[in-house]
């Protein structure tokens, strides 16, 4: 090959690598998700019934689905938000999913602190027991900020200083301070079911039997069909007493 030959071969690679570079690029399909549109508040509402029509027909995965994704568009009236709600504890405890049940009866509460469950929803074995665990607590949590707050009474004050002596471990301090309350005159009964509740755990937890029965027994005079929560009845310390007070009211009840 002469000199004058590799030349223009040269030239003639150096053009092709030019139209090469400066030709238009073919484009390239967009293979980045492109987020989904917001529901429509007629969609969000389909998404609530079909979750009703997947629980009834125990399709349950497909029910949490389609009830997280209503709750999440922020757009289902909240009436809705809450039998949403209702429902999904009732899959999670079905499916042995307790922490999920607990949580969604939570946060059921703090939407509606009144809300309660229909009697034949209430005994439920499966959710029943967490529900009335979840309510309990969250009645407990009233009872302790009403006395917390400036319109409080000297008893509602003590009643929630009693509780939260209990809580922290000072049983003695919270028996003396509940029995204070009682004193003093709670006005609403479950208030005053509530301080002898409190009262009797703390005299079993300290080995005062004697007290912590008659505490039981003036519970069951003011309630005679008074349960413990389920998390409650089987406690060790408190167990027997309990249970031999409820024996006398069932009695009482029969005569």
């Amino acid at each position: 090959m002469t000199i004058d030959q590799a030349c223009r071969r040269w030239s003639a690679i150096v053009a092709l690598a030019l139209l090469t570079a400066c030709a238009p690029l073919t484009p390239q399909p967009d293979t980045r998700a492109k987020a989904a549109a917001p529901l429509s508040t007629a969609e969000v509402e389909a998404r609530y019934q079909q979750g009703l029509a997947n629980y009834g027909a125990s399709r349950y995965e497909a029910a949490i689905e389609d009830f997280n994704t209503a709750i999440g568009s922020d757009k289902l009236r909240q009436a809705n938000v809450i039998l949403a709600r209702k429902h999904l504890a009732f899959i999670y405890c079905i499916s042995n999913r307790q922490l999920q049940c607990r949580e969604q009866f939570t946060a059921l509460l703090q939407l509606e602190p009144t809300f309660t469950l229909a009697p034949n929803e209430a005994s439920h074995p499966m959710w029943g027991p967490v529900w009335l665990s979840v309510k309990g607590v969250a009645e407990d949590k009233k009872a302790i900020e009403r006395g917390n707050s400036f319109l409080a009474s000297k008893s509602q004050e003590k009643l929630a200083e009693g509780m939260r002596a209990y809580t922290e471990g000072h049983y003695k301090e919270a028996a003396e301070t509940l029995q204070e309350a009682l004193k003093r005159g709670l006005p609403d009964k479950a208030d005053q079911i509530r301080a002898h509740k409190y009262s009797a755990f703390a005299y079993c937890v300290s080995k005062l039997s004697a007290p912590c029965q008659a505490e039981f027994a003036r519970i069951f005079q003011l309630d005679p069909d008074f349960v413990l929560l389920p998390s409650e009845a089987g406690h060790p310390d408190w167990r027997q007493a309990y249970r031999k007070e409820q024996t006398v009211a069932l009695r009482a009840k029969k005569r």
